[in-house]
């Protein structure tokens, strides 16, 4: 694939119609939005908690679940990190006395997450400040 000024050519052959280039300027567009919110949430989570955009997309999760206690499971289903990254993340809040693993009395392999009061307080207060500056850059 060859590139070239407003078109692309695969196999140094066709042209780039217009419907591409809208979708690439729509991409781009969505890329930039996602970028620049997520870069001024990262920092003012950090900032003003000590919490990165990861660990406060956790404690989201766990917050809102409408059972008292969170699946990881289901927690892995509902974020598009790796299972792995989620268990990274939740030893981070565990460590940092966010949250605790509960061990599910019907299934030995199934652990609950819950949010300490630590947690709640700080999950409080920062789900306010991302919730002003997902309105401040998409709203």
């Amino acid at each position: 694939m060859t590139w070239t000024l407003n078109r692309w050519s695969p196999r140094m052959g066709g042209m780039a119609t217009t419907k591409d280039r809208q979708l690439v300027e729509q991409w781009r567009s969505i890329q930039d939005a996602y970028f620049r919110t997520s870069c001024a949430l990262d920092r003012v989570l950090d900032a003003k908690f000590n919490i990165g955009l990861n660990e406060f997309e956790i404690l989201d999760l766990v917050a809102e679940n409408e059972q008292p206690h969170c699946r990881m499971k289901e927690l892995g289903e509902r974020t598009p990190m790796s299972q792995s990254a989620v268990s990274k993340v939740v030893d981070r809040l565990e460590k940092a006395g966010l949250l605790t693993r509960l061990s599910c009395a019907d299934d030995r392999r199934s652990l609950f997450l819950e949010l300490t009061e630590a947690g709640r307080t700080l999950y409080a207060a920062a789900a306010v400040e991302h919730r002003n500056l997902l309105k401040e850059n998409l709203g």
